[in-house]
């Protein structure tokens, strides 16, 4: 029957903060999707999608535990004193405030106005649809071919919140221009400053 002793602890600890690691490299994006679904997301939003921001952040934390590790199975090596392990622990609770800003970093989209979780905070700033006096379609040109690349929503006090055109974003234009078109914010485009420079 396999146990944990003091003779084969190091071993474990390093194949551990190995397996912690390799697994940071993919782990976030599981760990971060399961988690903001679960608290965050809801059927009445028109989008929700996650910054690459929240996913490096949750990674840092895992990376961070992986360090901690290491350099308890070292100073164990060189010392033998319960400090260290209670040292080791304080330190790996640090963590803990990294994995809840990676998951609480997120944007969505509904009926309302912009909901955006920005980094380093755990409350939502909100953008209602009446806030914005103008909306930018930004198109790029790639291989001959113009196609839109973001938008870029501009608030009464100038503020500019940049959402990528991907999937989610495309499924969501027509309620998204509609609603702009209600609250009679412009819509404008680059689309014709990209043959001026030709």
């Amino acid at each position: 029957m396999f146990s944990i002793n003091k003779e084969n602890r190091p071993q474990i600890l390093l194949a551990l903060s190995i397996i912690i690691l390799l697994t940071s490299l993919f782990l976030p994006i599981i760990c971060v999707f399961i988690l903001q679904d679960i608290f965050y997301h809801s059927k009445s939003h028109w989008i929700f999608s996650t910054p690459a921001s929240a996913y490096i952040t949750f990674m840092i934390g895992m990376i961070w535990i992986s360090v901690v590790l290491f350099f308890h199975i070292f100073m164990t090596s060189k010392y033998e004193s319960s400090i260290i392990k209670w040292v080791s622990s304080f330190f790996i609770l640090w963590s803990i405030p990294l994995f809840v800003l990676g998951v609480s970093n997120y944007y969505y989209v509904d009926e309302r106005g912009i909901h955006y979780n920005y980094l380093g905070s755990i409350n939502e700033t909100a953008y209602e649809w009446n806030n914005f006096k103008e909306v930018k379609e930004i198109y790029s040109e790639k291989n001959g071919v113009s196609t839109i690349e973001e938008y870029e929503f501009i608030t009464n006090d100038h503020e500019v919140i940049v959402l990528p055109f991907n999937l989610e974003f495309k499924e969501a234009r027509k309620n998204i221009l509609n609603i702009l078109e209600e609250n009679g914010v412009k819509v404008t485009n680059n689309y014709g400053e990209l043959y001026e420079l030709h």
